[in-house]
């Protein structure tokens, strides 16, 4: 190999310095916000919703979080389309919430994930699982 070549191979191996985390991220990133190196990620489930609060209680591998909301937070559906604010979420949803510790966990994206909401009624012609 040339050295001109080994500096080219070199040079695309190399994480991308202009990127959150090097352009790996250890999450999947969000769908609308511009994610920092402060943004982190939970993904559990809605365990309640005051929405005239702003507060959005989730369970997820640590522990229930709870969650600020402001009224410009988007939640974006499965299929990744805008569906409204917080008011738009129901307990037992599966989610990835994208925020900032900021005097607490103050969100800037809620994206839905796949998974039945305990107690619904399932889909017409869906398989059990």
């Amino acid at each position: 190999m040339t050295p001109s070549a080994l500096l080219l191979a070199l040079a695309l191996l190399a994480p991308d310095s202009s990127q959150p985390f090097g352009g790996k991220w250890p999450y999947p990133p969000p769908r609308q916000v511009q994610a920092t190196e402060r943004t982190k990620c939970d993904m559990g489930t809605v365990l309640s919703v005051e929405a005239a609060r702003g507060v959005m209680r989730g369970t997820t591998p640590a522990g229930v979080v709870t969650y600020k909301v402001g009224p410009e937070v988007q939640v974006f559906s499965l299929e990744g389309k805008p569906m409204g604010g917080l008011a738009t979420l129901s307990p037992g949803q599966r989610y990835r919430a994208y925020y900032v510790v900021d005097d607490g966990a103050k969100v800037l994206e809620i994206d839905l994930e796949e998974g039945p909401v305990p107690g619904a009624a399932p889909a017409p012609g869906a398989a059990p699982k």
